[in-house]
């Protein structure tokens, strides 16, 4: 049926509604928040997954909504000289990357657009955007990988990434976004649980590469603790790479989309591998909160410390503080520092770091940021400068309300999605502070995330 559709002659656009096969010549006219071409059909916008800004191509309507419609780029009229091949081949059909098919240049200008005209139509500032500070390495900047496992229709087994909005896995012979030795791992680890017949036991590998020190880890996540010939493939990995100093088998039993379960076992080496960032030292469990791109982490943290001007004479408070990364960082400069994070694992990190590296002024507690900042208002402490670096979500109303009563002389908020920094702006806009300086940094190339601070003021009226 659809060899068939495609020899069909495509249509001129008109102003009826589309159905779902139908074949259009299409223009490219702008970006949706995750780098989905926008193609106009009439009312309708047409959302093309592999479309450049301004280029012109036959597309087939793949799914309808009430106001909207998905399509299919079937081949190109009219290429955009901001085109570039993608360096991996399953690139279109992975969910890993999305912005592949664009050049650098224009990844930085969509993500960079993308922060300014968040914070023009939802917060409704007139605060300059910053130049998006790019990465230097455009690839294999990971740090981090994680891999499901499972079997091909033959019985092979396949590792990899899952397909763009699916759960099956499309095996690769190396992600172009994980260091080049955690790659090279991978493909042995793969061969090895094949070889001794694990693949219906190990579910899931997670690798980490510290760049910094050249520590690595692997987990292997299964789904029982009893697992016959695992101990079998630990001498290969360590011989296949002799950088791991840690190799720890996660028991998780439960069918969910967690990947990590609550019970380890340490296979060889240590329970934790170290990374050094900005000077200073953090132990790194398989649970911990780590940012992924260490380079760009370095860049973005000295951003972030800068914004905030920190004295020896101030109290900082950073909220959401993972393993403490920041605040340890801004406790060189501050004269008293307070973490808080949720996770009673990140907190134990946190503590444990702060005592590697000598760090006397820093203290964390264990709470979410609602109920914690709500106390620190409630307490009046005396607070100069706020690190907000929430989840994805944003903040809560009452951590908004609460940091406004806190009333700390300055703000630094640190984002994963525009949308609600933009959204959380306007409401600190509205509430006594002023937004002086916005700055995106490019944490994550190939892909829609851009990470971004905002830089906030008190008001004097």
């Amino acid at each position: 049926m659809l060899l068939k559709l495609k020899k069909q002659k495509a249509k001129k656009v008109e102003n009826k509604p589309l159905n779902k096969n139908q074949h259009f010549i299409g223009k490219c006219e702008d970006y949706t928040y995750d780098g989905m071409g926008v193609v106009k059909y009439g009312t309708f916008c047409v959302f093309v997954k592999d479309m450049a800004y301004g280029e012109e191509g036959e597309i087939v309507v793949t799914a309808v909504r009430k106001d909207y419609a998905y399509g299919r780029l079937l081949n190109l009229t009219k290429r955009s000289e901001q085109r570039v091949e993608p360096v991996c081949s399953i690139s279109r059909q992975c969910g890993g990357c999305q912005l592949q098919h664009l050049s650098y240049d224009e990844q930085l200008r969509f993500k960079e657009e993308l922060v300014r005209n968040n914070i023009t139509r939802i917060a409704g500032l007139d605060t300059p955007v910053n130049t998006i500070i790019g990465a230097k390495q455009p690839l294999y900047y990971r740090n981090k990988c994680q891999l499901p496992v499972g079997t091909d229709r033959n019985g092979n087994t396949v590792m990899g990434f899952y397909r763009f909005n699916s759960h099956d896995i499309i095996p690769f012979d190396r992600c172009h976004l994980q260091s080049e030795k955690a790659g090279r791992l991978a493909e042995v680890i793969k061969k090895l649980i094949d070889e001794y017949d694990l693949t219906t036991e190990v579910r899931h590998m997670m690798i980490r590469d510290m760049e910094n020190t050249g520590q690595m880890m692997v987990v292997l996540v299964t789904w029982h603790e009893n697992v016959n010939e695992l101990d079998k493939i630990i001498p290969e990995i360590i011989k296949a790479e002799s950088s791991v100093k840690s190799v720890i088998q996660n028991i998780n039993p439960d069918d969910t989309n967690v990947i990590l379960g609550k019970k380890e076992k340490v296979l060889y080496g240590t329970a934790r591998i170290e990374d050094e960032l900005l000077g200073l030292k953090f132990s790194i469990s398989s649970h911990s909160f780590y940012q992924v791109n260490s380079s760009q982490t370095a860049v973005l943290y000295s951003r972030a410390i800068e914004m905030a001007d920190i004295n020896e004479e101030d109290t900082v408070l950073d909220m959401y503080c993972g393993v403490g990364t920041i605040g340890m960082i801004a406790s060189r400069k501050a004269g008293k520092v307070l973490g808080v994070e949720i996770v009673a694992d990140a907190v134990r990190d946190a503590r444990k770091n702060a005592e590697i590296n000598g760090i006397s002024n820093i203290d964390f507690i264990c709470s979410d940021a609602r109920n914690a900042s709500a106390r620190l208002a409630e307490e009046r402490t005396d607070t100069d400068v706020v690190f907000v670096d929430p989840p994805r979500k944003g903040c809560d109303s009452v951590t908004l309300e609460s940091l406004v009563r806190i009333a700390p002389e300055r703000i630094v908020y640190v984002s994963c999605n525009p949308a609600t920094l933009a959204r959380d702006l306007g409401y600190l806009e509205a509430n006594g502070y002023k937004t002086v300086e916005i700055q995106p940094v490019d944490q994550f190339p190939q892909t829609y995330h851009v990470e971004c601070m905002a830089c906030l003021h008190k008001r004097d009226d």
